[in-house]
């Protein structure tokens, strides 16, 4: 039987193993390509979880002297607090965020004839009756004359668009809850919506800081102001309520209320049209 001196098995199994060792060479510099782009991935993503600003934020956790102003700026560079709100998120229905703020009232007689800021985000222009103008979004205030609350939101059709809460309890803790859904605002006191209504226009959110007790607040104190660029679902809200305030002082202010005990009962019989409650 002839052979063919041109092929040679030696050589060929050599070319094979050659051929199949650039194979695997190449495979495994694509598997470290690979493996490389897949954990640089998790790296950023950490690293942006980790590092980024809370989108929302609390702006104190705590109490503080309402009568003291304290300023939460939005940019971050600024050298005093700060907090910086996001837009909200614009869900399937539109624009929607919430903001939850603990409130206690002590003296209504004190600038009873202005509107006393708990807290508002605009600019800071305040005119001689107190109220800040044009930004509020929102806004919340003590009315003048009286222990109503004022709550007010700008809004692409209205400067200032308002609700007034009446009879708000005095010298006992109660939790101010403003949810907004594309152009429906709600307002929760103690986890119990307490006003709904369709604004004119969607909200007008702003880019100004945030101030708390502004020229003055109200006599008082303010606890866990928060923020978040949703809106809170039911469950949560009933959550803060049941939580209370935290009586905490950050700045040196000091209550001898009993925090759990925040509910007035005069918000149960305001109305009832006699001596204590008037119509």
């Amino acid at each position: 039987m002839s052979s063919n001196p041109s092929f040679s098995t030696t050589s060929g199994n050599t070319n094979f193993l050659e051929s199949n060792n650039l194979i695997s060479k190449f495979s495994f510099i694509l598997l470290v390509l690979f493996a490389f782009v897949i954990l640089l991935r998790v790296g950023v993503t950490l690293l942006a979880y980790v590092f980024k600003p809370n989108e929302s934020p609390h702006l104190f956790d705590g109490m503080i002297d309402a009568t003291q102003q304290k300023i939460y700026y939005q940019d971050p560079s600024n050298n005093g607090t700060t907090a910086t709100i996001y837009r909200s998120v614009n869900a399937v229905d539109g624009i929607e965020f919430t903001w939850s703020v603990w409130i206690l009232v002590t003296n209504l007689e004190y600038r009873h004839n202005k509107f006393r800021p708990v807290f508002y985000k605009g600019n800071s222009n305040v005119k001689s009756n107190g109220l800040n103008y044009p930004n509020n979004a929102p806004g919340v205030y003590l009315a003048p004359n009286t222990n109503a609350l004022v709550v007010m939101m700008n809004t692409f059709n209205e400067i200032n668009e308002e609700v007034t809460i009446p009879d708000i309890p005095v010298n006992i803790w109660f939790n101010v809850i403003i949810r907004c859904e594309n152009t429906k605002m709600d307002v929760y006191i103690n986890g119990t919506i307490t006003r709904s209504v369709q604004l004119h226009g969607v909200p007008k959110q702003n880019y100004g800081d945030v101030y708390v007790a502004s020229h003055g607040g109200f006599q008082g104190n303010i606890s866990n102001l928060w923020y978040w660029n949703h809106a809170l679902g039911t469950a949560e809200i009933q959550r803060i309520a049941r939580n209370g305030p935290n009586t905490t002082s950050i700045d040196g202010s000091s209550t001898d209320n009993n925090y759990w005990q925040y509910l007035s009962l005069r918000w149960y019989f305001a109305g009832a049209g006699d001596g204590y409650n008037p119509a």
